[in-house]
């Protein structure tokens, strides 16, 4: 046996990481002692106040955000452990406090959340653009634009434009202002704008599969991770994911199809982008001020077309069309460009091709990716296969803001490849194709005994080999999840992954990947599909098709039951027919043609509400359907029983 030594400790950059480490820096022409590129420069402009003292906490005194928990990047040396891309990445959103975009008239808080909250001067108050992720960060961002602004925000808040439909965009909502004073503008409220389609999409995201995406957010985000040079460093759109309250309100104004709109006197166009970087997502441009919003279809990193946290494939080619229509409606008619993450661009005299060009080469990166997976696709290459041969080509690679820091080229392929042609790759093994434990119980049964592949392994492990090592000690693991030498053996592999990964997303999954394989899974910890506040606003349809998604048909008491179910909301009683048949709960309205059965109920909105979460108590509604609708509330599942279920390992 080799000298590899198991244990559960955090380990060093070996010489392979450190050697791969300084190759990337050479390609890239980084000096690693002193670590800087024309993106970090440019974040580090046009700053009013500085927050890097800053600590955010809730109501409780727990701590939200700390922005001293990074202070490691006051160091200019990439340190061994981290991609020297990606520290500058982190360096540069380590740049906390209020920073100007057009003078006197928007304003951005970057450093306070993975996402920025802006403010833009209207006539009589202020445009409020996206609101961070959680309600502490959001009102920490207003109550320090007030300290250096010196004037009132928080009480002069006009209007709210959400550009899309992620909780790092809405969430915070509520730190902004309260449900009370959301309404129409004309009624002297505070109207909120957002793309159509927007809360479905919260829905599907949250609700729907929120909890199996949550879960594997913890992967994209290292959420278990502590900040530092073997831990957490940036999540490529900002430094990490805030822990506070996920808020949402209800929007006012939907915007279906490019239009213009003035709101508060200030005259916005608004383009939307719908398929790209969310199904529902739009770019605004605000005219007075010759800015160009572009939600996070540009956000100084290449993005996701398919996020490890799971979502719907996107479409890099509409994203690119997007992207090319916004430059030619607005880019001469721009100083600056900028959005939800990351700092603007500005055009400069040196260079008054700036916006242009940052447009430009985001929509080429998009579309070569597309290109490419399809040429590569139609001569019979696979996804993965594909993923090897794509890489950014020599002319866009010093284009920081395009560099892979949250998406990356490898996923982006496998994931249009996925979108176009599904995920067979036409080998007929995969048709009926074993599964993950299954498979490697082959795979040892025929190279084992489980010793004799982990001894392999470590020698792959000691030649820098480690994607190999990291795959078979995983067979055995899923073999046997006890033995203990392959978990550790895997850590060990996927932490030295992490260290010279220049995607945050590959860097924050191969750590969580390592510390739950070293610490195990904490499965008291629940996590919640979504927060409260968006399944009390889902509508009656939504909330229904949720208590179908939670129902378990496996159970022995199966039934099949119909009735009519009027629910009562704010504005009138909607309709719907109720049945479960073959253990499956089927809903729909009451249609003209529609047979209406014997037993009926009639519930309020909140009562729905109650009923998807189990606490409704049958006995206060109106009706004869009772016993149906305890008979669906006693067999649908908590999801967040099971919301911490394993991702290294089997379950």
């Amino acid at each position: 046996m080799c000298k590899y030594c198991f244990n559960k400790l955090q380990k060093e950059a070996t010489k392979f990481s450190i050697e791969r480490n300084k190759k990337f820096a050479d390609y890239l022409n980084l000096n690693q002692k002193f670590c800087t590129n024309s993106e970090y420069e440019l974040a580090k402009e046009k700053c009013v106040l500085s927050a890097k003292e800053a600590v955010i906490t809730d109501s409780e005194g727990n701590v939200v955000w700390s922005v001293p928990a990074f202070d490691f990047f006051e160091n200019d040396e990439a340190p061994a452990t981290v991609n020297p891309s990606l520290w500058l990445n982190g360096k540069s959103n380590y740049l906390a406090g209020v920073f100007e975009v057009v003078k006197d008239k928007i304003y951005q808080v970057r450093g306070f959340d993975i996402a920025n909250l802006t403010i833009i001067r209207g006539k009589s108050g202020w445009i409020v653009q996206d609101v961070m992720t959680t309600a502490e960060t959001s009102r920490a961002a207003l109550e320090l634009l007030e300290k250096a602004l010196n004037e009132p925000v928080i009480d002069k808040i006009s209007a709210i434009i959400i550009s899309h439909s992620h909780g790092d965009h809405f969430g915070g909502v509520k730190g902004v202002v309260t449900p009370g004073q959301v309404g129409k503008a004309e009624d002297n409220k505070i109207p909120i704008y957002v793309p159509a389609g927007f809360d479905e999409e919260c829905v599907k995201e949250n609700i729907f599969a929120g909890t199996a995406m949550g879960r594997r957010a913890d992967y994209q985000f290292g959420h278990s991770l502590q900040a530092g040079t073997k831990g957490i460093v940036s999540t490529g759109l900002g430094l990490d994911s805030p822990k506070g309250t996920s808020t949402f309100i209800t929007p006012t104004n939907y915007i279906d199809k490019n239009q213009t709109v003035v709101i508060d006197g200030i005259t916005v166009v608004f383009q939307i982008t719908p398929g790209t970087e969310a199904p529902a997502e739009m770019n605004n441009y605000f005219a007075d001020y010759r800015a160009l919003w572009v939600a996070e279809n540009c956000c100084g990193t290449l993005h996701n077309t398919y996020p490890i946290r799971g979502a719907q494939l996107r479409d890099s080619s509409g994203w690119a069309e997007y992207i090319l229509e916004a430059m030619e409606e607005f880019a001469d008619k721009s100083d600056v460009v900028f959005q939800s993450h990351n700092w603007p661009h500005f055009n400069t005299p040196e260079n008054p091709n700036v916006v242009r060009d940052y447009l430009l080469n985001n929509a080429a990166i998009y579309k070569y990716m597309h290109d490419q997976t399809l040429l590569y696709a139609n001569q019979g290459f696979t996804a993965k296969e594909i993923a090897k041969k794509v890489a950014i080509p020599e002319e866009l690679k010093l284009n920081w803001y395009a560099r892979p820091y949250y998406g990356s080229l490898p996923i982006n392929v496998r994931a249009i490849y996925t979108k176009y042609l599904g995920f067979y790759n036409g080998n007929p093994n995969d048709i009926d194709p074993l599964t993950e434990v299954e498979q490697a119980k082959l795979f040892v049964e025929y190279a084992g005994p489980a010793e004799k592949i982990i001894e392999k392994a470590i020698v792959d492990f000691e030649n820098g080999d480690y994607n190999k090592a990291a795959f078979a000690a995983t067979q055995v693991i899923y073999t046997d999840p006890s033995n203990e030498e392959a978990r550790l053996l895997v850590a060990d592999a996927f932490e030295q992954l992490g260290y010279v990964s220049e995607s945050s997303i590959w860097r924050n999954a191969y750590l969580m990947g390592a510390y739950e394989l070293r610490e195990g899974v904490d499965k008291k910890k629940k996590k919640l599909a979504s927060g409260r506040d968006l399944l009390q606003c889902m509508s009656v349809d939504m909330l229904l098709k949720y208590i179908g998604i939670t129902f378990d048909n496996h159970t022995n008491d199966r039934r099949n039951v119909r009735f009519k179910l009027d629910v009562k909301t704010k504005d009138n009683t909607e309709s719907f027919i109720v049945q479960v048949y073959a253990g499956v709960v089927l809903t729909h309205p009451v249609y003209p043609n529609t047979v209406i059965p014997e037993k009926s109920a009639e519930i309020t909105k909140e009562q729905l509400f109650l009923w998807g979460v189990k606490q409704l108590d049958v006995n206060e509604i109106k009706g004869n359907a009772n016993d149906e609708i305890k008979y669906i509330q006693d067999n649908t599942v908590d999801i967040s029983e099971t919301a911490r279920f394993n991702l290294s390992e089997p379950l």
